[in-house]
């Protein structure tokens, strides 16, 4: 072979090189890319938003301090704010809401109180109010419009549960002598009232089937309705930690998340994969979320998304492996099933959504 050929061997060896390697660098980088997150108008107020809730694909609400609540009819484009009347220094840390009229909001300590509205919000009507010391309300899940469930601190030593079967008209505390030994919690074990997230109905025709999970001295995920009750293996607990929010995707597997809130930049233990059937029900990820982490959902049969004031992780295996695509924080994720975005909501009135279809 002469000295012709063999430099024309060279030069097209030398371009094929480099066009992978430019390939190559492509590829990583758009491997790398992050779905944006697409900040929406905050509240003027700058409340700390813990209640979210995605109703329909149009109709989103959110709760928070300073007795501040907020709807969007057009997928969160433009918002209507008001501080409910009389109600201006509460903290609504939970809201369920069914469409653009009816909605229920839950406002934590003495006297801890339930609004409902059925009118977008135009009028609140009390349909729930305890003055008992030490009342502190957590989380509230309603798992269709007539059916919810409420939980909130330990008093007398026993989680505090009350339910409705009306859409929230009337509220009944749990009293099931059985099922009670259930709620009976450890000294220094409560909830964290961090996302609404803590509590979740099992069954639609049974108000009295649901998982919890507690935080503090003590960390558990509890089974009301089916046996379960088992501690969750953090090795270390204290008063910011534990876990915060579930995500059960049925009776038998779900996720949890939570961490330590003073220490947010911390993977440590933030995350737990659960099996309620195996004998050994708790298991991490091989990549965990990247912090402290408030909220989970899932957004779809393998994905999902967590959150919290460390940054933002998805997940595309059910929680086996989770990238960070943000460090900006929120507290609380929600969506819908008929909605194209994921909404977003955090402290200083902060809101924002992501677009489904550009998660993976």
């Amino acid at each position: 072979m002469n000295y012709f050929n063999l430099k024309l061997i060279y030069n097209y060896l030398s371009i094929l090189l480099v066009f992978s390697l430019l390939l190559s660098t492509f590829n990583f980088t758009f491997a790398q890319t992050s779905p944006p997150i697409e900040p929406l108008t905050p509240h003027h107020l700058g409340s700390s938003f813990r209640g979210l809730q995605v109703a329909n694909d149009q109709s989103i609400w959110v709760s928070g301090s300073k007795g501040v609540v907020g709807i969007s009819t057009n997928g969160g484009l433009s918002w209507k704010w008001q501080q409910v009347p009389g109600y201006e220094k509460r903290d609504f840390r939970d809201i369920a809401a069914f469409d653009s009229a009816n909605a229920i909001i839950m406002a934590v300590a003495e006297p801890a109180v339930i609004l409902k509205t059925s009118n977008g919000g135009q009028s609140w009507q009390l349909v729930f109010s305890d003055t008992t010391p030490g009342m502190f309300l957590d989380a509230m899940h309603f798992i269709n419009p007539t059916n919810g469930i409420v939980v909130g601190d330990p008093i007398n030593g026993k989680a505090f549960i009350a339910y409705t079967i009306d859409g929230g008209e009337h509220w009944n505390r749990f009293s099931d002598s059985v099922e009670q030994n259930r709620l009976s919690l450890d000294s220094g074990e409560a909830f964290f009232a961090s996302s609404g997230a803590n509590i979740q109905l099992m069954n639609s025709n049974k108000p009295f089937e649901f998982f919890m999970v507690s935080g503090g001295q003590h960390s558990r995920l509890i089974g009301v309705g089916f046996p379960f009750n088992q501690n969750i293996p953090f090795s270390s607990l204290g008063t910011t930690k534990g876990a915060n929010a579930l995500a059960m995707k049925n009776k038998k597997k779900g996720v949890i998340v939570g961490g330590d809130f003073s220490n947010d930049q911390s993977a440590f233990q933030t995350c737990w994969l659960v099996n309620t059937t195996s004998s050994n029900p708790f298991r991490q990820p091989l990549q965990p979320t990247f912090g402290y982490r408030s909220s989970v959902i899932w957004v779809n049969n393998k994905l999902l998304l967590a959150c919290g004031t460390s940054g933002i992780d998805i997940s595309a295996d059910e929680g086996n492996h989770w990238k960070n695509i943000s460090t900006s924080g929120f507290h609380v994720a929600a969506t819908h099933k008929k909605s194209k975005w994921i909404f977003l909501a955090g402290s200083n009135g902060r809101l924002a959504r992501i677009p489904k279809s550009l998660l993976f």
